[in-house]
């Protein structure tokens, strides 16, 4: 099955998905790959340095990425809070809702470390389904 999902990607005109992916980790531009997304910490840029890519198609382009950030960190905090509990020795000494507290603190520090990765998987994705010409503005 995953031959026939390439060639027709090939057929297509698009690189396999999981370039498409490989390339969102890398917070490059979908169309160069060499282009930086993010000018900052959190500030992405408006079009690619390189090849003149616009990265803001529509208002609110950038929800979906959202979704994607709570979905992935959703998953991962879960993951994580039932793999402690099978490992973790019962720590008794601290009472619940400093643990509470903790576990709601450690969500929003890891969901800002994955927002810039989200954005960037949501750019690389979309620009595989549908590429847009460099240097042009997107029509709505």
């Amino acid at each position: 099955m995953p031959l026939e999902v390439e060639s027709l990607s090939t057929k297509l005109g698009r690189p396999p998905f999981h370039d498409a992916l490989a390339n969102g980790m890398r917070l490059r531009c979908p169309n160069c790959k060499q282009g930086r997304l993010f000018a900052g910490l959190f500030q992405m840029k408006t079009e690619c340095p390189v090849c003149r890519l616009g990265y803001f198609r529509e208002s609110g382009y950038y929800l979906g990425a959202m979704f994607l950030n709570f979905i992935i960190s959703a998953i991962l905090i879960v993951a994580i809070y039932c793999l402690l509990l099978l490992v973790a020795p019962r720590i008794t000494d601290i009472s619940t809702n400093r643990r509470f507290f903790a576990w709601m603190a450690f969500a929003g520090i890891f969901s800002l470390a994955l927002m810039r990765h989200s954005y960037s998987l949501w750019l690389s994705i979309d620009y595989w389904i549908g590429p847009w010409n460099a240097g042009v503005p997107p029509q709505g």
